[in-house]
């Protein structure tokens, strides 16, 4: 796998004045600590404020260093990591604004976030954002407000989409919120890539307004991140950070720009963050930071290598994510937001008067302190009088005074306290649950007589972000039929459907399920963690786990079976009697059946030999074996089950990219794959010499639901696992495993059906769904954690 070192360079002038430190980019190599599946991503974060609120460069790389920080304890699928490190980000605006709402300030954040992993990167964008790939043959511009959204801090659901590509040495990207008209023409008529110096100078000299945006260059290396910086305007350079050698004359005649300077290099894994130097520990992430840095270099040289550590990549990803209820829009914001000298504050205007109910509460709280301080002072003096007849000694004065004083000084303060927390309680938390029930109804109206369902679709979601806030101070009957009614309307214009869930096991199962299979009867679920199969059998409403069960890795007469990979339930009548079929990497089968022994049979290799088998699917009595990393599928023609002849290859000259393929579904000719990063492929096979199987790849996923007209639906979705339920109403179900859903897609058209949710409330354990399974009494079962669930009536 390629490995690359990449370079960054700010391009950052504000009110013409070109300036060192770029607010918002920071780049890190995973920590010591990574999460799982973390340990070889490296991380960009390049974020722009808008807005008329201003941030410190501390607030700023506050808020980066929290995304990365997220994205690198976030373990499993990168896409999974990224979505969490942005939704962090929105929330953390979302929360500054809501704070700052009645002083009329807010901040929108666009984003992009970069990770490299070998050569491959993966962008998510939010916000109107440009990002520009500039190869050695073409430019691509990769920028769609209508996938990216209007930003961050707006609401609760955070809108982002996804590109990814291969970067080969030499290759340079730029990162903008909004980058000058001209740069695009530069670009498209640049003959040959320059270096990293030479066309940051053209890129400021042929425009004279503020820039703020990013160069990066990848080379040929290890692995690395070198963040490099302009000195600032006069020369200066932070503190600990030594003046590299100014750059030769531009050649164009333009003025030169400041020299470069290179911070200090640390090598091991960290950060490197335009405001390392000025906050070196308080405002930094966890992690150690470091800067791999290069000196500038002559405008005709190359960069020299960087001597830094090659991680070993693995490949790619799972996916993508869910919105969530968003609050209400804020006002467009167009410009952003800089550090400014503090601005002298305007003249007050008339004060605003306080609400009626403002000032019952203010009423009640001083009147629960002057009770308080009624009762402190009549148990004083009945204190005062009662002591002393407690001690009848000399020295009774003396006592009843020490210990009057020691309770003046612990019990009348708790009585204050006690009285305070009170009159809160009574008044307080009533008022706050009323203000904001009284908005969650307004939001009700508006979605009522809202004609544009994307409006309605806003108003609704409005109102539920009400009512989470309102129930943390109480919970009426009213406001739960006010819940009931928004998530109604909701789920209309969602096109979801909910069904009963019921857990299938008293306890669990103890087990990581990858897998399910299922039968009128039985229920078959793959244990990840140990690669066998266990079954269970239906009793009345639940199921029963078979301990007896025995189908799993080990020796089975002469052949020896790793663990297994997948799963799938056989027809009941056939050969080798029985009702459950496993395999395993190499292409080893298991037979299995309650009550007997399982049986291997391995499969005939293939001419090109197995690569290694990650999933297999049957249909019209042939098995269909996937064998991604070696980009094949294998068909092999069966009968009553057994499967003794060799394979024919499914692909003909035309061989599909599926090296990230995780799941396969096959109807008739028509082969569907789901990919790691949640796309789908479709192929269709031939079977004419003259006309080659032809695939479309991504294959185009549709809804016709007029509220999400200007959302993809399938984009923000986790789609991890795909079934094909049985003719003659074939659908595709689709598994959304952050939310637990399921997208039922037709098999033909691949348009939205419906989605198929759980209950609100329903008490399902918390974690995304593992797998998902349909068996012939359109019973639908979920899994999640070590528990199973089930649903009937599935349509």
């Amino acid at each position: 796998m390629t490995t690359l070192d990449l370079t960054l360079l700010p391009l950052y002038r504000l009110k013409n004045q070109e300036l060192s430190a770029l607010p918002g980019l920071l780049a890190m190599t995973p920590p010591r600590k990574a999460a799982r599946g973390r340990e070889h991503d490296r991380l960009i974060v390049y974020l722009v404020l808008t807005g008329n609120a201003t941030l410190s460069t501390a607030e700023y790389l506050q808020l980066t260093s929290r995304t990365a920080n997220r994205f690198f304890e976030t373990p499993g699928a990168l896409t999974t990591a990224m979505r969490a490190s942005v939704e962090t980000l929105n929330r953390a605006l979302l929360d500054r604004n809501m704070g700052s709402t009645g002083r009329g300030q807010y901040a929108l954040g666009t984003l992009v976030l970069a990770v490299l992993r070998g050569a491959q990167c993966t962008l998510l964008q939010s916000g109107p954002t440009h990002v520009y790939s500039l190869g050695s043959e073409a430019m691509q511009h990769i920028h769609d407000p209508a996938l990216s959204g209007k930003g961050l801090g707006l609401s609760q659901a955070a809108t982002f989409h996804f590109t990814q590509f291969e970067l080969d040495p030499g290759d340079r990207l730029i990162f903008s919120g909004k980058p000058p008209a001209e740069w695009e023409r530069l670009f498209s008529e640049e003959k040959r890539p320059s270096p990293i110096e030479a066309t940051r100078r053209r890129l400021l000299s042929m425009t004279k307004g503020d820039v703020n945006a990013v160069l990066i260059q990848a080379q040929e290396g290890g692995g690395g991140l070198t963040l490099l910086r302009p000195a600032p305007a006069g020369g200066k350079v932070p503190k600990g950070v030594a003046p590299a050698t100014a750059p030769p004359a531009s050649p164009s005649g333009t003025e030169d720009l400041p020299p470069l300077h290179q911070p200090d290099a640390i090598p091991e894994p960290g950060f490197a963050s335009d405001f390392e130097e000025e906050f070196p520990e308080e405002a930094g992430p966890e992690f150690p930071p470091s800067a791999y840095a290069i000196p500038p270099q002559p405008e005709d040289e190359e960069l020299p290598e960087i001597e830094t550590v090659a991680p070993q990549f693995p490949a790619s990803i799972p996916r993508m994510t869910p919105p969530e209820p968003e609050s209400p829009p804020l006002r467009e914001m167009d410009e952003p937001i800089m550090d400014e000298p503090e601005k002298s504050p305007e003249e007050p205007g008339k004060p605003r008067q306080p609400s009626e109910t403002t000032r019952q509460v203010a009423r009640g709280l001083v009147g629960g302190m002057r009770a308080s301080r009624r009762l402190g002072a009549v148990l004083s003096r009945k204190l005062q009088k009662f002591l002393p007849n407690l001690l009848p000694d000399s020295n009774s004065n003396m006592a009843s005074s020490t210990v009057m004083m020691v309770f003046i000084a612990v019990v009348i303060p708790l009585l204050v306290v006690v009285a305070g927390v009170t009159a809160y309680l009574k008044f307080g938390r009533s008022y706050q649950f009323d203000n904001l029930y009284l908005q969650a109804e307004a939001a009700r109206d508006q979605a009522q007589n809202a004609a544009d369902p994307a409006r309605q679709r806003d108003r609704w979601q409005a109102v539920l972000f009400y009512l989470d806030q309102a129930d943390y101070y109480r919970q009426t009957p009213e406001s739960d039929a006010l819940r009931n009614e928004a998530q109604s309307n909701l789920d209309t214009l969602q096109g979801i459907q909910r069904l009963n869930f019921y857990p299938a096991f008293t306890g669990g199962v103890n087990a990581q399920i990858s897998r399910l299979a299922a039968n009128e009867t039985d229920l078959y679920m793959l244990d990840a963690e140990r690669g066998r199969v266990l079954h269970a059998s239906q009793v009345g409403r639940n199921f029963e786990m078979d301990e007896a069960f025995r189908c799993g890795s080990g020796q089975y007469g002469d052949y020896q079976v790793g663990p297994i990979v997948d799963i799938l339930i056989l027809p009941r009548l056939n050969s080798l009697n029985a009702a459950v079929l496993g395999i395993d990497a190499g292409g080893n089968m298991l037979y299995c059946s309650p009550g007997e022994g399982g049986q291997a049979i391995p499969l005939p290799v293939p001419d090109s030999n197995w690569g290694r088998v990650t999933g297999f699917t049957y249909d019209s009595g042939s098995l269909y074996v996937l064998d991604a990393p070696s980009r094949a599928i294998w068909v092999y023609p069966g009968k009553d089950a057994s499967f003794i002849d060799r394979p024919y290859f499914f692909f003909g000259g035309q061989i599909p990219e599926i090296e990230d393929s995780i799941d396969l579904a096959v109807n008739g000719d028509e082969l569907f794959m789901l990919h790691a990063d949640g796309h789908l492929s479709t192929c269709s096979y031939s079977r004419l010499e003259a006309v080659p199987t032809r695939c479309q790849d991504p294959a185009p996923l549709v809804h016709s639901l007029p509220a999400y007209q200007d959302i993809d639906l399938f984009a923000q979705a986790h789609i991890t696992q795909m079934h094909l339920t049985l003719p003659p109403d074939s659908n595709l179900l689709l598994l959304d495993a952050d939310n637990r859903s399921v997208l039922r897609v037709s098999s033909r058209t691949l348009e939205l059906q419906n989605q198929i949710y759980p209950m609100p409330g329903a008490s399902l354990k918390p974690g995304p769904a593992g797998a998902m399974t349909v068996n012939p009494n359109r019973v639908l079962f979920l899994a999640v954690d070590d528990q199973v669930y089930f649903a009937a009536d599935m349509p």
